[in-house]
């Protein structure tokens, strides 16, 4: 029996890891086709074939990381039953606490400098950021579903998350290693639980 062998990537996820690669060694500054190009090993045509300008280059970059996470908190939720673990792993992922973090805070970081002047990178980041909200707002209320959750609790939760990872994408391990990280998102859901109770 032969076992399955995965596919061989496309040129465009070949060229879409090239992205991130560029994004997370060298800087947003430093991302042209070009670049892109000599690290994935293809023509500039091909780049610009798939992503033909900067700002689809940081696009496609930010789908990546996106459905990166969602591969990954949906492996690590797979026969998870508590809710509050549930939110637990979904708030670390966020947080960019996990193996891939600092790349993806990297990106994150890039595609939101972005939104501030790029009128489509702005209207990707409110449509993404209003869907992990509303997720971020019913994993609260299913781990805590006494403390009345409200949207604004989920977006304040949202912000010490960004934040973290924010650090995570500029420092690295420095000032906000994984372990500190984990113990500001304990420390930012304790108000939930103690609501729950009181």
């Amino acid at each position: 029996m032969n076992p399955r062998v995965p596919p061989a990537p496309s040129s465009r996820e070949i060229i879409t890891e090239a992205v991130l690669d560029v994004l997370s060694t060298r800087g947003a500054d430093d991302l042209s086709v070009r670049k892109v190009a000599a690290a994935a090993g293809v023509s500039v045509g091909a780049v610009q074939h798939h992503f033909p300008t900067r700002a689809a280059l940081i696009i496609g970059a930010m789908d990546a990381v996106t459905a990166h996470f969602h591969d990954r908190v949906g492996a690590a939720l797979a026969g998870v039953d508590s809710a509050g673990e549930r939110l637990s792993v979904f708030c670390e992922e966020l947080a960019a606490l996990g193996e891939a973090g600092r790349r993806d805070a990297i990106v994150w970081t890039a595609f939101a400098s972005r939104a501030g002047t790029d009128p489509e990178v702005r209207a990707m980041h409110e449509r993404e950021w209003r869907r992990t909200e509303e997720a971020v707002q019913m994993l609260l209320s299913e781990a805590y579903p006494a403390a009345d959750i409200t949207v604004n609790d989920a977006g304040l939760l949202l912000a010490v998350l960004d934040g973290i990872a924010v650090a995570r994408g500029a420092e690295g391990d420095g000032r906000m290693p994984p372990e500190r990280g984990q113990r500001l998102v304990a420390a930012a859901l304790a108000p939930f639980a103690a609501r729950s109770v009181s």
